[in-house]
């Protein structure tokens, strides 16, 4: 599999995704899954997180770009915030200690990738992604910050063997100050069978409040070409530290229009 094809992989099951360039089927797709997540969070009781995204997403031979939006239920102690451009991603607070279950429209999150180069003989395939997670979630839920959060990151692979790293600018909510925080993932993908690959991915992020672990994740997938123009991805995922939930598991469907 190219460097171009691994990173739409990575798109269809991540909520940590890469906005992916694709080689052989340049157009538009649409991605609708889910995900369940489960974990203390250091907080001492269990938070449980139910995300539905749906995306649109269009790739050609040298940019893409994407546009998403989850639904959620999260069901825990008040004092967890869903923040950060990723799907699932809870950071402890101090604002509310009882516990709720809560639902609705997640923060819409977009993002556009420019390939630098392909990968050659002295090389690896290299592009640039900006992204973009708009503030549009219920604040008072705790169903997103109320802010907006950008980032920049450089993507590279190599054969089997991918990574990226990047920089991400926190809004801050009223009463919390987030730093903003570098991040980053390495992973290897490698054919399974016939239309059938996996792969395994580490991710690991700064902390972006002062005594709280950053985020650190080792995920597990599995994708399969099921015909031209339908793909299903599915991915346990273990978190290593306070900051990630304690597991999680999910399934994407890919459908290129």
């Amino acid at each position: 599999m190219t460097g171009l094809n691994r990173k739409k992989t990575l798109v269809a099951l991540l909520a940590l995704a890469m906005a992916p360039l694709a080689q052989a089927d340049s157009g538009y797709s649409v991605s609708v899954g889910g995900e369940y997540t489960r974990g203390d969070y250091g907080t001492g009781s269990n938070v449980s997180l139910l995300s539905l995204p749906v995306k649109l997403e269009y790739v050609d031979e040298r940019y893409a770009w994407s546009i998403g939006v989850p639904y959620l239920w999260v069901s825990g102690p008040g004092d967890v915030v869903v923040s950060g451009s990723g799907m699932g991603r809870l950071s402890p607070t101090n604002t509310r200690t009882t516990s709720r279950t809560d639902s609705g429209v997640g923060d819409i999150t977009a993002s556009a990738t420019l390939r630098l180069w392909e990968e050659g003989p002295r090389r690896p395939w290299a592009a640039l992604t900006a992204k973009v997670k708009f503030g549009t979630a219920d604040e008072a839920s705790r169903l997103g910050t109320g802010e907006n959060d950008y980032a920049l990151q450089l993507e590279l692979a190599r054969q089997a063997v991918y990574g990226h790293v990047g920089y991400k600018v926190l809004g801050d909510p009223a009463g919390i100050e987030y730093d903003n925080i570098w991040y980053g993932g390495v992973g290897v993908d490698f054919p399974v069978g016939r239309e059938v690959d996996g792969g395994v991915e580490l991710y690991a992020e700064q902390e972006a409040l002062s005594g709280i672990d950053g985020k650190r994740e080792l995920t597990f997938y599995l994708g399969q070409q099921m015909e031209r123009a339908t793909r299903i991805t599915g991915h346990l995922m273990m978190g290593l530290s306070d900051a990630s939930p304690d597991w999680g598991a999910g399934v994407t469907l890919r459908f290129d229009l």
